[in-house]
């Protein structure tokens, strides 16, 4: 398996109690593993840490699935590997959207849709943020629009690196879900009335 970690029976029962000490020590044990796996498969650093986190996700919702402490890489590593191909399509569909709408408009319309687009795209964005709870959404702000590190936000908020990871996880499969539902529905719209 090649990690180093050592996981009791006592850790497998808090962690599938809810007890965030026993996540934060599979989180730290596994993190590195599933993010180098993941990495080679997109080759995106900002790609494969989001994939790595939502596979911990994935993994604490879906924690009473896991009967022993052998159980741990197995699931993470499945996970983040359909996670990652997901990941692959979404980006294809993406992709020939885009180049579809390149097509469909001309060169002049583009200025002028792109700040409409970004003008209505930051508004979606603010909107979905104020849903999320004070902490998470300090710690997105800061990391994902502001540019600071888990470590600077960590120092400036007073809390600990494995909190903000996880309090940025947790914001991220939010906002990206809001955000997916959102993108469907225009993708939807362009194709009804385009």
């Amino acid at each position: 398996m090649g990690t180093n970690i050592t996981l009791t029976q006592d850790d497998l029962v808090r962690f599938q109690a809810g007890d965030h000490l026993a996540f934060s020590k599979i989180f730290d044990g596994y993190y590195d593993l599933i993010f180098q796996k993941v990495f080679k498969f997109c080759q995106s650093k900002e790609e494969a840490e989001e994939i790595t986190q939502e596979a911990f996700i994935q993994l604490f919702i879906h924690r009473h699935n896991i009967q022993d402490c052998e159980g741990f890489f197995p699931y993470l590593y499945v996970t983040a590997k359909r996670l990652a191909i997901s990941f692959y399509r979404k980006k294809i569909v993406r992709q020939e959207y885009q180049a579809e709408l390149k097509n469909t408009y001309q060169e002049h319309d583009q200025p002028i849709e792109a700040a409409l687009e970004g003008k209505y795209l930051n508004g979606i964005l603010t909107e979905v943020l104020e849903e999320l709870p004070p902490q998470q959404q300090m710690v997105y702000r800061m990391n994902k629009l502001e540019g600071y590190s888990y470590q600077d936000i960590a120092e400036r908020a007073g809390l600990s690196r494995n909190t903000v990871r996880n309090h940025l996880s947790l914001a991220s499969k939010f906002i990206r879900l809001r955000l997916e539902k959102i993108l469907f529905l225009i993708i939807i719209i362009a194709t009804i009335f385009f």
